[in-house]
């Protein structure tokens, strides 16, 4: 199959129509509409189908689109490092990672990646794990940095460990729990955690199985730190933050740390890329830049030391 029958077709899968896809790609309809017949050949099945209604994909589409987007991701992947070995200093790098990070380590990786390869395009996104695993599985990250529990990656993953992290709890200074000591106590509350629907996946219920307890069951779940933080701040909620975060935003949203007896996980701050990706050359230099800065002391203040 050809790239140009790949962007065809995600862009038919992005746009849901014949039209919006031949504006996005600057070409006729007819044109969209014969390379994804070709590609609908090449394949062996039907992809696509038109109706009155528009256009929507058969379950030979819906299985193919991811696939088609990590090929598009893999082939421009493979076409900056060819770029990077010959030209040495090009390219671009997808980047995702969470708050924390970004207000503590990656400032100072940053400005030393940039200083080494300043003509290098960097996209960064800001995000909690399970959208960045999404995009990693789709091919359009390089990598992520984020807070992860211990043992619950996927196999479809590999992680590189930067430093661990406590998590704290967070309310806003005059909810009527702010006094409350114990997880158990707050536990009916409603909560503030990350995630986008299924409690029992990824970064939620590990967090409170340990302790012998379920999710709580009154959550309201976001892919957004910030919207946490401003959420929390203003009305009678209860979140789940890093420790860093303490000193770099409770105060401004009006939020205090709860004190309570039991001993949350800690988690650890890790580059996360897909099982099996090479790291373009630009790509592993971002890495190890991230790396030496993880390592200066008191860098990402509110981290906890390994046994702690």
């Amino acid at each position: 199959m050809k790239p140009n029958q790949l962007l065809a077709f995600v862009a038919v899968v992005e746009q849901m129509s014949i039209r919006g896809a031949a504006r996005a790609l600057g070409i006729s309809q007819p044109a969209v509409t014969k390379i994804v017949r070709e590609l609908e050949r090449e394949v062996g099945a039907p992809l696509v189908e038109r109706s009155v209604k528009g256009v929507r994909l058969t379950e030979y589409g819906e299985a193919f689109a991811p696939r088609a987007r990590l090929l598009l991701a893999d082939m421009r992947r493979a076409r900056d490092e060819i770029a990077q070995i010959r030209d040495g200093a090009t390219g671009k790098v997808a980047v995702a990672v969470s708050t924390s990070f970004a207000l503590t380590v990656l400032p100072v990786a940053f400005k030393e990646f940039h200083a080494r390869l300043p003509a290098v395009a960097v996209h960064f996104s800001e995000a909690v794990l399970p959208w960045m695993l999404s995009r990693l599985r789709d091919g359009n990250l390089d990598f992520a940095v984020a807070h992860v529990v211990p043992g619950t990656l996927s196999e479809d993953f590999e992680s590189t460990e930067l430093y661990p992290v406590q998590l704290v709890v967070g309310a806003r200074a005059r909810h009527p729990l702010r006094h409350c000591g114990s997880l158990r106590l707050l536990h009916a509350a409603e909560w503030v955690l990350p995630g986008d629907g299924d409690l029992d996946r990824e970064s939620v219920a590990p967090l409170f199985s340990p302790l012998g307890m379920a999710p709580p069951a009154r959550v309201i779940q976001g892919q957004s730190v910030t919207v946490a933080l401003g959420l929390v701040g203003h009305m009678d909620l209860v979140g789940l933050f890093v420790e860093p975060l303490v000193g770099l935003a409770f105060r401004n949203h009006g939020i205090k740390r709860l004190e309570i007896k039991e001993k949350l996980p800690a988690l650890r701050v890790c580059v996360i890329r897909r099982k099996g990706d090479r790291l373009t050359p630009a790509a592993r230099q971002f890495v190890e830049c991230i790396q030496r800065a993880s390592a200066a002391p008191g860098l990402h203040a509110g981290s906890v030391r390994d046994g702690a």
